[in-house]
This record gives structure tokens, C-alpha cells and sequence, in this order.
């Protein structure tokens, strides 16, 4: 038996036995030099936990995460790009329960609508019309999230035949705590009130830097309207966006400062694999019956994925398995991270089989119960212990039973657990209320 092999074992069983739980690496070689030493212990514990598929998947980084800012370039004439998003879920007020919110990226100037949270690429194309075109004419570039409504055929042709680069972002929605129930009434006064007020970025009103001229201010009513910039208007908006352009790359080298501090600069090559973040993506556990019922046993990472193509530092576009279809391809660097393949040194070590990527028609994932473990009363209800397809027993859990059976092959499952509840008792001669089934798989029905 070589060196390594033996190695390897002894790793393993201070490791990824369900007693010890998976340590890092220090807790792993502590554990290990209570019985064992050799030279290179630190390194060879090092590229085993950082190569273990389980940890990989279930365990959170405390690293810094991936990707540094990349500034949007802010362009030097207003209304050139104008970013859209939706305030949702605000209470009915005449009929409306949203705002379409478009702000210049240039002078910051924001244009709102009361809309409906359920409008569609029609309607918010009508609304975009009223609210910047009319007043401002076409932008050359709209940023957006990836809504339904931007992602629409639509939406698209609309763009394109208007000339107008649309680009797509995966920032999350705005998001605000209360507003009265009489807001809608009041969102001119809202606009105005953000339009006239100095912003940190630019050092000037966004009303300011698109019109060239200051809002009135009704205390000053007795004051001289003329000043030292009133026979040059034109020449004075020039120093304005000027002063707010170089304001504005002041205030992003401030922010990509900031930002890039808590950031670590990560390299991702075409070609390589990598794992991905599931938070933000829609997985959840096959049991779940309302949209607010928690996912369970969910991994924080899925994969590894071949990167297809390096959209831009911070962007990568992955191959993704069919069953994946329905989740756009390109990621947020922030959300990788890289795969480490398993050492041909360590190759006798266990290797779980990776959870399942099943999605359903809404884009859920779900979880298929493998086996049925062991059963018991808790508050007088029934509970099993449930053995997770592609998950070791040692991440069991205990379920109700009202949850699991609905699942197809729920009374076969039940058939082998007596049947090794019945063996255990004639074993031992005595009671027994849990048992174990062998290894098989079953599909799931989740309809």
C-alpha cells in the first residue's frame, strides 16, 4: 500500500466521517496529529479539505468575495443614459401599486411613474415614452435588471428599431419600507423634491445639470433673477456638466476604492470550471408547497460548470446543463469560485455523488427522497428520518410525514423501512421502531 493511499485514509477519518463533520483545515490536523505525524502534514491537509466536493457545496467562504468595480463611464451629455427599475409592492393608491423609476446617469435627475406592478413591455414602453422620451428625447443606452418585460421580443424589436442599446444587469430590485396609501397623489412632489436637492456624486441639483439653470426658490421671489452667467446660458451648462462629470469621477474613484477593499481580484480563464453561488437562483426543496416555506438542505454552491466565455472581468458565461435552461448563462464573478479537481494522490477518498439539478416548470429545483431511515413520534406527530439522493446519511433529516407522502414512491418506501423494522425485531427479540433501506433511487413526483 503506498504512502499516499495511507495518507489519504487517515484524512478521510479525521475529516469526512459524520463524527468529525467535514473541519477546516486546522480542526482537520489537529484532530490527525492526536495519532499521526509526517513531513507535510499542514500541506497535504491544506489540498485535501480545499479538493473535498462536500465542503465545496455546503460550506460558506470566508474569503473576500470575487470581482473589483467596473465603473459605469459616465457620458457627457444628459438623457444619453438613463437607468429603469420598479418600485413594487406598494399599496393599491388609484388603482397603482408600483413606480417606474428612470433616472440620467449624467445629472442623476430621476423621472417617476405610477404604474401597476403586473404591467407589461407594452405598457411599460408607453410609460417610458411619457415619462423620458416625451420630455428629454430618445437615450442612447437604458440600462435595466432582467425583468420579464426587458427580456421580451417586444422589448427587443422596440429597442432595436429605436436605435437604442438596452443593457441588462442582474441588480435587485429597489426596495423601500412604507409609503402611505395616498403616495401616487404626491409623486410629482416626490420627483421635484429629489431633482432640487445637491447630489453627494455631482455637487450640484440634478435639475441643475440637465437644464443649466437653478430651481426657483420661492423665499428669494424679490431677489434679481440675473446672474453673472445669464447672457451665456449655453457656455454655463457646458461648466456645469463639466463640474458634475469631474464630480462624478471623483465620487466613483471614492466608490471603487471602497468597494475593491472588500473585494479580492480573482482570475477566471475560459476553459476552467467553477462553482456557483446559489443564492438568487430559485432552488428549492421538493416539498415546499408556498412560495414562503425556506428551502431546505439547498447547497450554497452547484456544479462544477465549464466556463464557455469571458464576457468581462466581472462576467462569465457558463455551460449550463439542460435542466438549467430556464437561468440566463452569464455570472456575476462574485458568485464563482474555482473547483478544485481531487489529487490522483488522494484518489481512494469518497466522492459524493453531486446533488440533482432537477428544476420544475416554475424554475424550482427539487430534492429526491432516497430513503426512508428511521421513524418516530415527535409531539404526537410521525416523523422520518429521510436520506437525500446524492447526500450522505450523515445529512439526514427528520421530516414530518405529512411532508414527504406525496411523494409517487412514498408507500415503497414505507414497505423497506418495516421490512427492516420486522428483521431488526427478530434479531434482537425486542422492540424496535427504526431501520434502514438499501441503497436505491426513485424518481419524484412533485405534481
Amino acid at each position: 500500500v503506498s504512502h499516499d493511499y495511507l495518507k489519504g485514509e487517515i484524512i478521510s477519518q479525521s475529516h469526512d466521517t459524520s463524527t468529525t463533520a467535514h473541519p477546516g483545515v486546522r480542526r482537520t490536523q489537529l484532530h490527525i496529529a492526536q495519532w499521526y505525524y509526517w513531513s507535510g502534514l499542514e500541506e497535504d491537509v491544506k489540498l485535501y479539505v480545499a479538493a473535498c466536493e462536500t465542503c465545496a457545496r455546503y460550506k460558506s467562504s470566508s474569503a473576500k468575495a470575487n470581482g473589483r468595480m467596473i465603473p459605469i463611464e459616465s457620458p457627457e451629455e444628459c438623457w444619453h443614459t438613463v437607468s429603469m427599475d420598479w418600485i413594487t409592492g406598494l399599496p393599491v393608491s388609484n388603482g397603482k401599486d408600483a413606480i417606474m423609476t428612470c433616472v440620467d446617469k449624467t445629472s442623476k435627475r430621476p423621472a417617476y411613474c405610477a404604474t401597476t406592478s403586473n404591467v407589461d413591455a407594452l405598457q411599460a414602453a408607453k410609460e417610458f415614452f411619457d415619462v423620458v422620451v416625451r420630455y428629454h428625447g430618445l437615450p442612447a443606452v437604458v440600462i435595466s435588471d432582467r425583468d420579464s418585460k426587458f427580456t421580451s421580443e417586444f422589448w427587443q424589436a422596440l429597442m432595436k428599431i429605436m436605435g437604442v442599446k438596452h443593457c441588462m444587469t442582474t441588480a435587485g430590485r429597489a426596495q423601500i419600507s412604507y409609503l402611505g396609501h395616498d403616495w401616487s397623489e404626491h409623486l410629482g412632489t416626490i420627483e421635484y423634491a429629489h431633482q432640487s436637492l445637491v447630489q453627494a456624486s455631482t455637487g450640484l441639483t440634478p435639475f441643475e445639470v440637465d437644464t443649466g439653470r437653478k430651481l426657483r426658490n420661492p423665499a428669494l421671489n424679490e431677489i434679481d433673477a440675473l446672474n453673472e452667467y445669464a447672457n451665456n446660458f449655453a457656455e454655463h451648462r457646458k461648466e456645469l456638466v463639466r463640474m458634475a462629470l469631474d464630480n462624478l469621477e471623483k465620487a466613483q474613484a471614492r466608490q471603487k476604492n471602497y468597494y475593491d477593499k472588500k473585494r479580492s481580484l480573482v482570475e477566471f480563464k475560459e476553459g476552467d470550471y467553477v462553482m456557483l453561488a446559489t443564492r438568487n437562483i430559485p432552488l428549492k426543496h421538493a416539498q415546499v408547497k408556498n412560495k414562503n416555506e425556506k428551502a431546505k438542505l439547498v447547497p450554497r454552491f452547484i456544479g462544477p460548470f465549464k466556463i464557455q466565455e469571458v464576457v468581462n472581468a466581472n462576467a462569465m458565461r457558463l455551460k449550463l446543463p439542460q435542466s438549467m435552461s430556464r437561468l440566463h448563462d452569464v455570472f456575476n464573478v462574485d458568485r464563482l469560485k474555482h473547483h478544485v479537481q481531487n489529487p490522483e494522490r488522494f484518489q481512494g477518498r469518497p466522492i459524493p455523488k453531486a446533488t440533482p439539478i432537477v428544476l420544475d416548470d416554475a424554475g424550482n429545483e427539487l430534492h429526491i427522497v432516497e430513503a426512508l431511515l428511521k421513524q418516530r413520534q415527535f409531539n404526537r406527530k410521525k416523523e422520518y428520518l429521510v436520506k437525500w439522493h446524492g447526500l450522505p446519511e450523515h445529512e439526514a433529516t427528520w421530516e414530518l410525514e405529512r411532508s414527504i407522502k406525496h411523494v409517487s414512491h412514498f408507500k415503497r418506501l414505507l414497505e423497506d423501512l418495516r421490512t427492516r423494522i420486522q428483521a431488526a425485531k427478530s434479531t434482537t427479540g425486542g422492540e424496535c421502531n427504526d431501520g434502514k433501506v438499501a441503497d436505491q433511487e426513485y424518481s419524484l413526483s412533485h405534481r
